[in-house]
């Protein structure tokens, strides 16, 4: 990576509250509507902020792709909740301007490019909302809506006694790939279209959570391989039950499983993997904004730690671009728990 988009970057993200401060009151003043609304500045300066970030995250992995997928992200979301998707494309109009004003020209033509590349995307068709890829007619479909419904009528307990019982016909494994976290997709895609609330969406997964917890300590698992891996979402990232289900999963095929959590501060991690002997750590990101914090354990994991770990990323921030972990110094990245199964097996031997 050049110095350049690196040294706009770090402008951008020390100064990312201004630029969106300037950017929503320049938007307000081009849409006077918008100040009917109740905290509409802060409200809009929250947003912008956190596109810079998503700016400076895109900038510094060098991928302007990464921005265009979180506009994109965003644009839905506004289709979703009846707002006119229109105002993503005029509010980005409106950053822009703030920062082909505001920035150094060494940094400015990176940062104007990909919000350029974003616009385009907009200008190429309406955001099309995501679809459910859950099927009724199918058994483990039905079984995952049954279990949704269950969960968000609040009948915890239920719902997780019928993925206990799910045991009966499917691996404790299967039940993970084909119920449970295809669950929390859905939810997680209900929540983006507007259809159910943070708090219906917090319900469900509390009660994945619950079931999973059930899961991982009653299920069989397979005879102990020696292997040991730690599993970690990157600081900042606090969405980390992908990765719970990961881990549990790794304990289910017959390693030891040390699960440390959400945020964890990279300093942390060295010693963890010391402590435990870890062969393998796992690396959680599901933000764009999480692929330089992922970099950055990356690097003191190898700086601080003698031990032959391997490393393995996965999450959503690395949906748009698989190819990433190369340039953050990784081993491996893994979109699922089959592959990184098989990755993990194939670098270790196991």
């Amino acid at each position: 990576m050049t110095a350049k988009p690196e040294f706009a970057a770090e402008i951008l993200k020390r100064s990312a509250g201004g630029y969106a401060g300037a950017a929503a009151a320049q938007l307000l003043d081009r849409e006077p509507g918008l100040r009917t609304q109740e905290g509409a500045f802060e409200a809009w300066k929250s947003h912008l902020t956190q596109r810079v970030m998503e700016l400076a995250a895109a900038l510094r992995a060098g991928e302007p792709i990464l921005f265009t997928a979180r506009v994109a992200w965003s644009r839905k979301t506004f289709a979703a909740r009846d707002q006119a998707d229109t105002l993503v494309a005029e509010s980005l109009a409106c950053l822009r301007d703030v920062l082909d004003e505001s920035l150094p020209d060494i940094a400015k033509s990176d940062c104007l490019a990909y919000i350029d590349a974003a616009q385009q995307a907009i200008a190429e068709g309406p955001a099309v909302l995501l679809e459910s890829e859950l099927d009724p007619a199918d058994p483990d479909g039905r079984m995952t809506l049954n279990y949704l419904q269950l969960a968000l009528e609040g009948n915890g307990s239920n719902a997780v006694r019928m993925i206990q019982e799910a045991t009966a016909a499917k691996t404790a494994k299967e039940v993970y790939m084909r119920v449970l976290l295809p669950a929390q997709r859905e939810i997680g895609r209900l929540w983006h279209l507007n259809e159910v609330s943070v708090a219906e969406e917090h319900l469900v997964t509390g009660t994945t959570h619950q079931a999973m917890a059930v899961l991982r300590h009653t299920a069989e698992r397979a005879p102990d391989n020696g292997a040991t891996v730690v599993a970690a979402c990157v600081p900042g990232n606090i969405h980390d039950i992908g990765l719970r289900a990961l881990a549990d999963i790794f304990q289910l095929e017959g390693w030891r499983s040390i699960y440390l959590g959400a945020d964890v501060p990279k300093s942390d991690l060295p010693a963890m993997l010391d402590v435990f002997e870890a062969d393998l750590l796992l690396l959680g990101s599901t933000l764009s904004t999480h692929i330089e914090p992922a970099a950055q354990a990356i690097a003191i994991v190898r700086e601080q730690v003698d031990r032959p770990v391997k490393i393995m990323v996965g999450g959503a921030a690395f949906d748009e671009l698989p190819e990433l972990w190369e340039k953050l110094g990784a081993d491996a990245y893994a979109a699922d728990a089959d592959q990184a199964l098989a990755a993990a097996a194939a670098m270790l031997k196991t």
